[in-house]
């Protein structure tokens, strides 16, 4: 992926993010997903209706608990971006960090609080949407970690699956830890993978 096409990845998952947390918002003023219609999240994320189906295909989908806001193919693909040579814990390092700040991480926690208070009113909801989604973004990326060290699939090697369990959990630690201790959120994911790669 050139630099122009990370850029346009970047402002397509702020642009998505903007338009959940605008669903997300009016579906906890209005009753619920079901009292706010694709028109009205729209008006409010500053889009078209048809802009809105170039990020979601349902309106439902709009309410959707995504990992961090991005897909698992954009995840992926970011992975792939990575140089060949550079140590695999690394680059999974560098792909969390894209994850932070492409999708505006400073207002992550707040916009998860608000999407789980939306589950609570609406526990409706895990039926209606596919609540496998992070799990099957783990299994991807743990997949493509697989394929770079020439392993193929994920199935036989347990150091795949395990790097993407430790990868989110050091990104929600850093989080975590910022809320008391406000440093830059690079400088605390760098150091959580740092622990990760000593062996803890």
């Amino acid at each position: 992926m050139d630099s122009a096409e990370a850029r346009r990845q970047r402002r397509q998952i702020a642009r998505r993010v903007q338009i959940r947390g605008a669903a997300v918002r009016l579906a906890l003023e209005h009753g619920g997903p079901d009292e706010v219609t694709v028109e009205q999240i729209s008006q409010a994320a500053d889009i078209s209706p048809r802009t809105f189906f170039n990020y979601f295909p349902t309106k439902d989908a709009a309410f959707s608990l995504e990992p961090h806001q991005w897909t698992a193919e954009e995840i992926v693909a970011e992975l792939r971006t990575r140089p060949a040579d550079e140590p695999t814990a690394v680059a999974v390092r560098e792909v969390v960090k894209a994850m932070a700040s492409a999708a505006g991480f400073n207002d992550f926690a707040e916009e998860w609080e608000l999407l789980q208070e939306l589950y609570r009113r609406h526990p409706e909801l895990f039926l209606r949407l596919r609540m496998d989604q992070v799990d099957r973004t783990m299994a991807a990326l743990a997949d493509e970690i697989a394929v770079r060290l020439g392993g193929g699939a994920v199935g036989t090697d347990l150091y795949p699956t395990l790097l993407v369990g430790a990868a989110f959990a050091a990104l929600q630690a850093a989080e975590n830890h910022r809320r008391t201790n406000p440093r830059p959120l690079d400088e605390l994911i760098d150091e959580a993978f740092d622990l990760l790669i000593k062996g803890l």
